[in-house]
């Protein structure tokens, strides 16, 4: 496996190392997540050469050697020049996740924004009952420390349905769910319409029900047999018409209502795990999902107020009267949008300091002013240089470019080398990191930091 230490790879190998496959992989730079495989007996290497390899591939027959890779892994990988001297042609994790469910009950959940958090707590639920699941996740959940769970004779699968390098067009699951439909990634699809027809495509391969949300328009052709709509306010009349309810309360008590005004209708109250608008949207779409699955209403309940979270998707880190820490993944201006909200809907009246990575050249061109205005929504903003990932600079598209559109007084450019030296000199009341690169890498300085502050 070429590039196992990804999210979305290591969980694959996970399954088949369970499922009795010899397992191993290769990847550029050891990380918890390399370490977890090692110790769960996969072979990892570091080295990108044939030399690194156990002896037992070297020595597997072609025919009899599965290869599977990530879009990140370069042609010219020597792994991949001696794989292909073989004969040998590796195939795309896509493929196998398709491949994997194929042919088996299956729930899936895309979406531009919050298809990790809403997979997990789904599987959460499903992992609740007595027959469990077999969960291929985006993230690492909170709870268990893995991105995969399993349980022998599981019949459901749930899955995430990533849009990137039209992933999802592997899938083809019995009922899904589409979070939102934001333009992304325009690098792959080069604009927003042909983004949605992928999402179109995705939905067509649904057999059974695909839940969208309410205000999301939907061609009807290609569509699944059934479509159901969603919808999470705290307005109960913003919410007529919509087959999944979710009324939030002042304090974050949620009602929730499955197939409203149906002879079906279930109706329950829950405090979702995680704060904000946003995250009672994504329990009402695992709910909603987990009941296609046939999980009773008082699992749901419970399942909604006991998920333990996703890491790095609003992952509390520090919450003291002194000072907050909480870092997130959110690479996108919608995201980083429902991030700040949540946050100071949490903590109302506090000072937020931002710390933001930009991720991949092209997504900070595309969206640069909806970037620059929502970041110049935090009271104080720090902001990195721009993680490239899989892209080569862009001529006149830098950190600077965008620091410049930003308005705000309260602004300013640091590196990851500096950012906490910098931060001495500004009063920290409430600390967010976000981003998609390496700016995790900063977590435990920033804990420390902000632990040394309110000390």
């Amino acid at each position: 496996m070429l590039g196992i230490g990804g999210i979305g790879m290591s969980a694959l190998a996970r399954h088949l190392s369970q499922q009795g496959h010899r397992v191993a992989g290769y990847d550029l730079t050891p990380s918890p997540v390399t370490s977890a495989l090692i110790a769960e007996g996969i072979d990892v290497m570091f080295e990108p050469d044939a030399e690194s390899l156990p002896s037992w591939v070297v020595q597997t027959p072609a025919e009899d050697l599965l290869v599977v890779h990530t879009p990140a892994v370069p042609r010219d990988l020597p792994l991949r020049v001696w794989l292909d001297s073989r004969g040998i042609q590796p195939m795309k994790r896509a493929e196998l996740l398709g491949r994997l469910t194929a042919d088996r009950p299956t729930l899936a959940v895309a979406g531009t924004h919050g298809k990790t958090t809403t997979s997990s707590w789904l599987a959460h639920i499903l992992n609740e009952t007595e027959a469990g699941c077999h969960a291929f996740l985006g993230g690492i959940d909170a709870s268990t420390g893995t991105n995969y769970l399993s349980r022998p004779g599981a019949e459901w699968h749930v899955v995430e349905a990533d849009e990137f390098d039209r992933s999802f067009h592997q899938l083809h699951p019995n009922h899904a769910a589409i979070t939102n439909l934001d333009p992304d990634h325009l690098d792959i699809y080069g604009d927003a319409q042909s983004f949605r027809k992928a999402f179109e495509q995705f939905g067509s391969q649904v057999s059974g029900t695909l839940i969208l949300p309410m205000d999301l328009s939907w061609t009807d052709h290609p569509s699944p047999p059934s479509v159901e709509r969603f919808a999470v306010g705290k307005d109960i009349h913003a919410l007529e018409g919509a087959d999944h309810q979710a009324l939030v309360g002042p304090q974050g008590e949620t009602t929730f209502w499955l197939h409203r005004g149906s002879p079906e209708e279930i109706r329950f109250q829950a405090k979702p795990a995680l704060p904000g608008t946003h995250n009672a949207a994504n329990a009402l779409v695992a709910a909603a999902l987990s009941h296609k699955a046939g999980v009773p209403a008082e699992l749901l309940a419970r399942g909604i107020a006991q998920f333990g979270g996703v890491k790095r998707r609003m992952d509390i880190h520090l919450d003291t009267p002194s000072g907050v820490y909480v870092d997130d993944y959110a690479h996108h201006p919608e995201e980083l949008r429902a991030l700040l909200s949540a946050v100071r809907e949490r903590w109302p009246g506090r000072h937020v300091t931002l710390i933001f990575q930009p991720h991949l050249f092209s997504r900070t061109r595309d969206f640069g002013a909806e970037f620059a205005e929502v970041l110049g929504t935090a009271d104080r903003l720090w902001l990195l240089p721009i993680y490239p990932a899989r892209e080569q600079p862009i001529a006149g598209v830098d950190a600077q470019w965008l620091f410049e559109n930003i308005s705000g007084p309260h602004k300013h450019l640091s590196s990851s080398e500096t950012i906490f030296t910098s931060l001495k000199a500004c009063p920290v009341d409430v600390l967010i990191t976000a981003g998609a690169g390496d700016i995790d890498r900063l977590v435990p300085q920033a804990i420390q930091h902000m632990q040394d502050r309110s000390s």
